[in-house]
C-alpha cells in the first residue's frame, strides 16, 4: 500500500510595495541653470534646514508623485516631456527620499528605518569629543526679525552710488598711505601697552562682528531667512559664524556670489574708513587699534577668508562660481576615481561626467585640499601637543595625525583590496606604479649625502679665555705670539677651596663605603642602610661636579691658532677673580662657525669636508674642513646673525637679559676654511654643505621623531 505524502505548494503572491508619501513640509524652488542650460531645482526640508538640488528628471517625478505608481510616473513623463525614464529612476529617487527622511513614516519597517539611519548618524562618545575639541559651533542668536527691521537702515549700501563713493575712499586711502608709508608701516608704539592690546581686541571683534552682519544682511536683502548667529572655536580660539544656508534656493547665481562677498566686503570697508580715520587722529591707544583694525583687515580678510580650501568664503565664492554644489565632495569622488583608474584600471564608471577642463580642475583642486589638509592637520596635531599637559599632548597628537592622516589613507586601501578581490582579471603593472616606487626608493634608499646648515664665515675667528671662578695661577704654558694647536693646555689655574671641598667629598665617600661594608656583618647597623645609600649617592653626584670644576680651571684651546692679548697678572701665585679675560686664541685663517641639531650630530666628523655659499654671490663658495664639534649643547647663542631675530635660521626667545635663548637643542661646529685669502675684516652668512655618510630620508626623519619626543617627554 502506497500512501501518497505530497502537499500541493499554493504560490503566494509578495506584498505589493507600499507607496511613499512626501512631507507636506517640503519647498521646491527654481534652482540655477546648470553649465549645458539645464534647468534644475532645489529641495527644501525645513525640518532639518537642508537643501538639495535637483535635476529635471528628479523634479518631473516629484511633479507626478501623487500618481502614487511608478509605471504611470514613467508613462506620464514620456508622453509629456522628451526625458526618457524608467522604473530604475523611480526606485532610485525613492530611495534617496526615504534615505534622507523626506517621506512620512509608514509602518514599523520604516520607523526602524529611520531609527537606523537616526542612530548612524549620532557619533559615538569618542567621535563626538574628538571633533568637537577641535571646533565647537555655539547658537546664541536668532536674529532674523532684527535683521528685517534694521534692513530699511542699511539698504543705502545696496546700490550703485554707494559702491562707487566706496571705490573712491579706497583710492584715496591707499594714495594716502603710500604717502606716509613709512610712519605707517612703523606704526606699534602702543600697541603692546594694556591700553593698546585692550583696544586691540575691542577692534578685531568689531571687525568680525561686521562681518557676519555683511552676510546677515546681504542674505536678508535677497529675501533669504537667517535663522542662527553664534560663536564658533576652533582649536579653543573664538569666532563668529552666521547660517545662510538660505542663500541654496536663490537661482540667481550672482546674488549667492554677492552673499558669499558680502562678509569680506564689510570688513573691507571698515577697513577703508579706518584708514582714513588713522590719518587724522593723535597718536596713542586709539591711533594704535585703529591701525591695526585698517592694517590687518586687508591683509587677513583676503587670506583667511578668500582661502578656497577650508570652508570659509573663499570656498563658497568658488562653489557658486562654478555652480558647483557640494564641491568637495564631488571632486573628491572624482579625485579618488581618477587614482583607482590610475593605478589599477578598474575600469569603473565615472562618478560624474563635467567638462574636459573642469575635469581637470576638480580632480586638481581635490588634490590641492588633500595636500592642504596633510599639512594642515599636522599642524593641528603640534598645536595640540603644545595646548595640554605632555602626556594628554603626545595622547591627542598621535590621535590627530591616526584619525586625520593614517585613517583616510587606510579606508581607501581597504577599498582598492575589495575591488581587487571582486576583479575577474589579475591586475598588470602599469607605468603609474612608478610614483609609489619612487617615492618609497626616496624614502628608504641611502642617499642623502649632505647636511645642510646654516653658517657665518669669520676671517678671523677669536676664542677669549676667561677664568672659570676665584682661583690661583699655577702655570703658565705659552707665551704671547706662540702658535698653539686645538685642544692644547695654555694655562693651569688652581683653587684651595676647591680641593678642600673635593677631599672632603673623598673622604665622606670614603666612610660611607665603610659604612655600608660593615652592615653586612653587623645587624644593628643595617637599619641605616637607606639613608647611609641616599647619602653615598648625592656624595658621588657632589663630586662629580667637584672634579668637572676642578677640570675647567685647565684652560686649553679651542681650535689651533696664535695667542694674543696675554693678560700680564698670569704669574705663578697670582690670585685671579670670576670671568678674568686672560687671553685671546686668534685663528689665522677663515673659520665658518655653525649649528647642527641633536640629531644630526651621529652624522658629523671630524675633519670632514664641505663646501660653504656665502649669501649674496659676492664671495664664491670655498671649501671647507670641521675642525670641532661640541658634544655639550648651547644653553645661549652668541652668534646673532644666525638667529630667527635677526633673519637666520635658528629659532631663539629672549629672556630678561636679552639674552638668545634657542627653541631646541644646538651644538656649535668650527669649521676651517682651506682659502686663506680671507685676512680682511670680513663677516658673511651663508649656507654650508658637509659630506655625511649616506643616509636614507626615512631613517633621518625617525631618527629626528624620536629625538624631539624624548626631548619633548623629558625622558
Amino acid at each position: 500500500m502506497v500512501t501518497d505524502n505530497t502537499v500541493e505548494i499554493t504560490p503566494v503572491e509578495p506584498e505589493p510595495k507600499k507607496w511613499l508619501a512626501l512631507r507636506e513640509d517640503l519647498g521646491l524652488y527654481s534652482g540655477p541653470r546648470t553649465a549645458d542650460g539645464t534647468p534644475t531645482w532645489t529641495l527644501h526640508d525645513p525640518a532639518t534646514h537642508r537643501y538639495f538640488r535637483l535635476g529635471w528628471l528628479e523634479f518631473e517625478c516629484l511633479q507626478r508623485w501623487s500618481l502614487c505608481d511608478a509605471e504611470s510616473i514613467v508613462m506620464a513623463i514620456k508622453h509629456d516631456t522628451p526625458l526618457n525614464a524608467d522604473i530604475t529612476d523611480i526606485d532610485a529617487l525613492s530611495e534617496f527620499l526615504n534615505l534622507h527622511q523626506l517621506t512620512k513614516p509608514q509602518g514599523a519597517a520604516t520607523s526602524a528605518l529611520l531609527a537606523r539611519i537616526r542612530k548612524a548618524a549620532q557619533p559615538n562618545v569618542w567621535t563626538w569629543l574628538l571633533h568637537n575639541y577641535l571646533f565647537l559651533r555655539i547658537p546664541l542668536l536668532r536674529p532674523d526679525s532684527a535683521l528685517k527691521k534694521a534692513l530699511p537702515w542699511v539698504s543705502l549700501t545696496f546700490n550703485r552710488q554707494f559702491i562707487l563713493l566706496l571705490l573712491v575712499l579706497a583710492s584715496l586711502a591707499i594714495y594716502l598711505v603710500a604717502e606716509q608709508w613709512t610712519q605707517f608701516s612703523h606704526s606699534f608704539s602702543n600697541i603692546f601697552t594694556p591700553e593698546g592690546m585692550l583696544m586691540t581686541a575691542l577692534m578685531l571683534s568689531l571687525s568680525k562682528v561686521i562681518h557676519e552682519l555683511g552676510h546677515a544682511f546681504t542674505a536678508k536683502h535677497f529675501g533669504c531667512r537667517v535663522p542662527t548667529m553664534g560663536i564658533a572655536f576652533m582649536m579653543g580660539a573664538p569666532m563668529l559664524w552666521t547660517d545662510v544656508t538660505d542663500a541654496w534656493r536663490l537661482p540667481n547665481r550672482l546674488q549667492r556670489l554677492s552673499i558669499d562677498a558680502a562678509g569680506m566686503i564689510a570688513e573691507l570697508t571698515l577697513a577703508v574708513f579706518a584708514t582714513l580715520l588713522w590719518m587724522v587722529l593723535p597718536d596713542g591707544a586709539v591711533r594704535s587699534g585703529i591701525y591695526l583694525l585698517a592694517s590687518t583687515a586687508w591683509i587677513l580678510t583676503l587670506v583667511v577668508n578668500l582661502n578656497p580650501f577650508m570652508r570659509f568664503d573663499g570656498y563658497y565664492l568658488l562653489s557658486d562660481y562654478l555652480d558647483i554644489a557640494n564641491l568637495q565632495d564631488r571632486s573628491f569622488a572624482l579625485a579618488r576615481w581618477r587614482l583607482r583608474e590610475s593605478l589599477f584600471d578598474f575600469q569603473l564608471p565615472i562618478p560624474e561626467v563635467f567638462s574636459k577642463h573642469r575635469h581637470r580642475f576638480l580632480i586638481a583642486y581635490a588634490y590641492g585640499v588633500w595636500i592642504y589638509r596633510l599639512i594642515l592637520f599636522a599642524g593641528i596635531a603640534w598645536l595640540v601637543y603644545h595646548f595640554f599637559f605632555k602626556a594628554l599632548g603626545l595622547f591627542l597628537f598621535a590621535v590627530e595625525v591616526g584619525w586625520f592622516i593614517v585613517r583616510p589613507i587606510m579606508k581607501e586601501m581597504a577599498i582598492w583590496r575589495k575591488i581587487i578581490a571582486l576583479q575577474n582579471k589579475p591586475i598588470r603593472p602599469r607605468l603609474t606604479w612608478l610614483i609609489p616606487v619612487l617615492t618609497l626608493a626616496l624614502l628608504f634608499v641611502p642617499w642623502h649625502t649632505h647636511l645642510l646648515l646654516s653658517g657665518l664665515l669669520s676671517a678671523k675667528t677669536e676664542f677669549t679665555l676667561y677664568t672659570p671662578q676665584s682661583a690661583k695661577v699655577q702655570r703658565v704654558l705659552v707665551k704671547e705670539g706662540e702658535t698653539v694647536q686645538a685642544n692644547q693646555v695654555l694655562i693651569e689655574l688652581t683653587s684651595p677651596d676647591l680641593d678642600f671641598k673635593i677631599a672632603t667629598a673623598e673622604h665622606q665617600l670614603a666612610e660611607l663605603k665603610q659604612q655600608l661594608a660593615a652592615q653586612s656583618v653587623d645587624v644593628a647597623l643595617a637599619q641605616h642602610s637607606p639613608m647611609d645609600v641616599e647619602a653615598l649617592q648625592s656624595t658621588l653626584a657632589e663630586l662629580v661636579g667637584l672634579r668637572a670644576a676642578q677640570e675647567k680651571l685647565t684652560l686649553r684651546a679651542t681650535f689651533a691658532g696664535q695667542l694674543r692679548d696675554l693678560s700680564d697678572v698670569l704669574q705663578q701665585g697670582e690670585w685671579l677673580a670670576k670671568d678674568e679675560p686672560l687671553g685671546i686664541v686668534e685663528s689665522p685663517h677663515a673659520t665658518v662657525v655653525a649649528y647642527a641639531e641633536e640629531a644630526e650630530l651621529t652624522r658629523l666628523q671630524l675633519n670632514a669636508q664641505g663646501r660653504f655659499y656665502p649669501e649674496g654671490g659676492d664671495v664664491a663658495p670655498f671649501p671647507v674642513q670641521v675642525m670641532t664639534i661640541d658634544h655639550i649643547g648651547t644653553r645661549q647663542l652668541t652668534v646673532p646673525e644666525l638667529s630667527s631675530t635677526y633673519g637666520g635660521e635658528i629659532a631663539v626667545r629672549e629672556d630678561e637679559q636679552h639674552h638668545l635663548i634657542p627653541e631646541q637643542g644646538i651644538y656649535r661646529i668650527l669649521l676651517q676654511a682651506d682659502d686663506s685669502t680671507f685676512m680682511q675684516p670680513i663677516t658673511i652668512r651663508g649656507r654650508l654643505s658637509l659630506d655625511t655618510p649616506a643616509e636614507s630620508l626615512i631613517k633621518r626623519l625617525s631618527r629626528s621623531a624620536l629625538a624631539v619626543l624624548i626631548r619633548e617627554s623629558s625622558w
